[in-house]
């Protein structure tokens, strides 16, 4: 499943429309309730709600008149048709509710859709709060039938028949989707004529009209029973056809008597597209009560060993990264694909002679946490699963068993030739769920590990017709499987996702968000973090508002080995600005001083992810921002990139676009170049070298001395600067300063006015024991802290004396 566009033809092949609907003529221009509505039937500051109450249909108005949502309806689609409650036949209820939840107030209308001697009974639900400028819609569907019947998907919000607007939102030039894996992180598509094609996005989708004007965010805010989808198509004028898809599965059968419900989903309008894109994500956490507090600072093996990872390379690189990382931060070592017999059986194979158990203890008599990758629903044929419990398996429709695997088909050359084949574990099975359950039982309780990587979920338990248990769904399954696995682990093992996060949000501590297959050489490798619209920045970026908010972001592996320095510095600025996961995944033992200096600025993670100052401007954002703030002052971090490794790239950026004030005068300094980069107000103008980036502290111009970077860490101050202080009587500057034992580093002070060089006096190093201080520049003074047994420096500058030998 690709996030992709795809043509109206192959639309209606898929989902067809039998307009069976009656017929409703849509004035897209008009700013009153149409004749036929009833209402409002619900209203507040934001929006009120009129009903069709011939049809069940919905319309929703702003409050200033303007339609948002005219005409809308439900559905389900089956194999063989759909199932419309706005059809002939069927008869509506409505009722309106309080509500009072972990939302806050608000009011809820019910549509009940019944009709004589039909098998369906639909419910509709739409709610608005009084402290969101959202509509939030989910439907059910009962099957009143005696017999199982199937249904693929239920669809909260379509338009009345193909071509007609079921939303309104002017001037939408662009929108951005969402990919249904972590590998795709969707795509910026231009929006602003009619088009013949569909636009599908999984989970959500934002409509953009300006980087200063109100935006839209339409998506599923929970996916417990189904994978949410938005499809878009745009038509004439600012109408939209809209609808909001809960997939179940091909073939999920809903049994007599039962039902079944959609997603949650919310249209939610934001004063601009980032806050709308934000509060989307953090309505998404609450609901899933979203773990957002562990973050994974360690080292993987997989980039440079692959599935050939070896036992003795493992300790090798964990003893090496306890001595020279883990004072920086670093606390995982995470052994990845290879270390087991068969997948399916996850004791270690002849590589790691003294087993996993051993392993993880290894790992922690270095002072470091053992982790563990494992893609638990794949099982290979010489296992004891497959050999013995067959019946665990998933199969065809036909009940032939079903092999799993990341070729197209299997009937390719490259399924046909694999050794040993692979099949899916269904854990709908009860024995099969039970045996899921003691296998993280064993990793975490006996072999001790502290963080799992689940992985090769999207071509195995996703990859289902149907399940042992029929009346489960893709998604409903997929989650019951994170569940299993969170309380076989319990709540302190850290688990990273490499799967559709947005299921299975309250279970997973981080998900990795982009696609980490750029293998090769060094073009090959540049290519994982900059220039490609499914690479670390580009993906960062598209997905840099589930961060902290939904699950940590995890934008894959700092691997500088292959890269130039001006590459591994871009490297480490896109993965130590995402604010999420610093995994290192060199071969450390092999890395120089020079980029050992480079991973070390990295760590530990922040927590603190950066906007992206570009997002809607093309398919591969290469701008950041990130604003910072401490009890001693605030500042900007900026970071741009250039994936061109000929030709220099000057941008000019508009201070808002930064988040600063236009009619304020700002000073840059550079933090990889350690150079001042001057004033500037109103845009910045700044020169990204060939295949690297340019990485800036971003301050007011200050009046009296101050702290403006330092060389320890991307964020400039932002960990290793406790405080600072002016005393403007004295004239003295001082600041507290933390580092590593036995480690030194520089920090940056901007002077008011300007100093030339002289010969000597305040161009001569100017020692103080811990610390030393001299001007290297007209505008800084350069402050180097030696922590010599300590990790506290308490500094402090006498500028009244120091200045008095120019």
């Amino acid at each position: 499943m690709q996030s992709n566009s795809i043509s109206r033809r192959s639309f209606l092949r898929d989902i067809p429309l039998t307009a069976a609907g009656l017929p409703f003529v849509l004035k897209i221009n008009t700013n009153q309730a149409g004749a036929s509505e009833k209402g409002p039937v619900l209203s507040n500051n934001f929006f009120k709600i009129y009903l069709h109450q011939e049809t069940g249909r919905f319309s929703v108005y702003r409050t200033n008149g303007n339609v948002l949502m005219p005409d809308c309806s439900m559905m389900a689609v089956s194999s063989d048709k759909e199932i419309r409650p706005d059809a002939p036949g069927f008869h509506h209820r409505t009722e309106v509710t309080k509500v009072n939840d972990a939302w806050g107030v608000g009011k809820r209308l019910l549509i009940q859709s019944a009709g004589i001697n039909m098998p369906w009974m639909f419910t509709h639900s739409i709610t608005m709060y009084d402290r969101y400028p959202g509509i939030f819609l989910d439907m059910s569907c009962v099957n009143k039938s005696d017999v199982p019947v199937n249904v693929e998907s239920l669809f909260a919000v379509t338009p009345p028949e193909n071509g007609v607007a079921s939303l309104l939102w002017p001037g939408t030039s662009k929108v951005l989707t969402n990919g249904p894996m972590y590998y795709d992180p969707g795509t910026l598509y231009p929006f602003s004529a009619p088009e013949e094609n569909t636009v599908q996005s999984w989970w959500n989708a934002g409509f953009f009209s300006g980087y200063k004007t109100e935006a839209l965010v339409c998506g599923a805010l929970e996916n417990l029973k189904a994978q949410g989808k938005i499809q878009v198509r745009r038509l004439p004028g600012d109408a939209i056809s809209l609808s909001l898809q809960s997939y179940l599965a091909k073939g999920f059968m809903l049994q007599p008597g039962q039902e079944v419900h959609s997603n949650r989903f919310v249209v939610l309008t934001g004063e601009n597209p980032y806050s709308a894109l934000e509060d989307y994500a953090s309505l998404m956490g609450m609901l899933n009560n979203a773990r957002v507090n562990s973050i994974v600072n360690g080292w993987c093996s997989w980039f440079y060993t692959y599935e050939h990872v070896t036992e003795d390379e493992v300790v090798r690189n964990a003893e090496l990264a306890s001595r020279i990382l883990k004072p920086y931060g670093l606390e995982y070592i995470q052994i990845d694909e290879g270390y087991q017999r068969w997948h399916g059986e996850w004791e270690g194979n002849s590589r790691f002679p003294h087993g996993m158990k051993w392993l993880a203890d290894k790992i922690k008599s270095f002072g470091l946490k053992p982790g563990l990758w494992i893609a638990p629903y794949v099982i290979s044929e010489p296992t004891e699963v497959y050999q013995q419990h067959s019946d665990w398996l998933l199969r065809h429709p036909d009940g032939r068993l079903k092999r799993v695997g990341p070729w197209p088909s299997e009937d390719s050359d490259w399924a046909r030739n694999e050794n040993p084949r692979r099949y899916g574990l269904d854990i709908t099975h009860p024995e099969a769920a039970r045996w899921m359950y003691n296998l993280f039982r064993t990793i975490v309780h006996e072999w001790r590990y502290e963080m799992l990587k689940i992985d090769f979920v999207d071509w195995s338990l996703l990859s289902a017709y149907r399940y042992y248990d029929p009346s489960v769904s893709r998604a409903e399954a997929y989650r019951r499987g994170f569940e299993i696995i969170r309380r076989a682990a319990g709540e302190a093992v850290h688990i990273n996702e490499c799967g559709p996060g947005a299921i299975s949000v309250g279970l997973i501590d981080s998900m990795r968000i982009e696609l980490d297959q750029y293998y090769g050489y060094r073009a090959e490798n540049w290519k994982q973090y900059v220039g490609t619209p499914t690479g670390s920045a580009a993906a960062g970026a598209k997905r840099y508002y589930f961060h902290k908010r939904a699950w940590v972001n995890d934008v894959d592996h700092l691997c500088t080995r292959n890269l130039t320095v001006s590459q591994a510095r871009a490297a480490a600025t896109i993965i130590g600005m995402s604010g999420g996961n610093v995994i290192s995944g060199d071969r450390l033992i092999d890395l120089s001083p020079e980029r050992i200096e480079i991973v070390r600025k990295t760590f530990p993670s922040s927590g603190q992810g950066a906007r992206p100052v570009d997002l809607f401007d093309s398919d591969t954002p290469s701008a950041f921002a990130l604003s910072l703030k401490k009890p001693f002052g605030q500042w900007t971090v900026a970071a741009f990139f250039n994936s061109d490794e000929t030709q220099a790239v000057e941008k000019l950026i508009p201070a808002e676009r930064l988040w600063l004030n236009p009619d304020k005068k700002y000073i840059a300094f550079n933090f990889w170049e350690e150079r001042w980069e001057g004033d500037f107000s109103g845009e910045l103008k700044v020169i990204i070298p060939p295949a690297g980036c340019t990485l800036l502290s971003i301050h007011e111009l200050p009046e009296t001395p101050k702290v403006i970077s330092t060389n320890r860490h991307i964020l400039q101050g932002f960990l290793e600067l406790e405080s600072t202080a002016w005393d403007r009587e004295k004239q003295i500057l001082s600041g507290t300063s933390t580092g590593i034992k036995n480690s030194s580093y520089s920090v940056f002070i901007c002077l008011p006015g300007t100093y030339p060089w002289i010969q000597g006096g305040t161009t001569l190093d100017h020692d103080e024991g811990d610390y030393s201080y001299r001007i290297t520049h007209p505008h800084i003074i350069t402050l180097r802290l030696y922590f010599r047994g300590t990790e506290k420096i308490s500094w402090q500058i006498n500028l009244a004396e120091f200045l008095k030998e120019r």
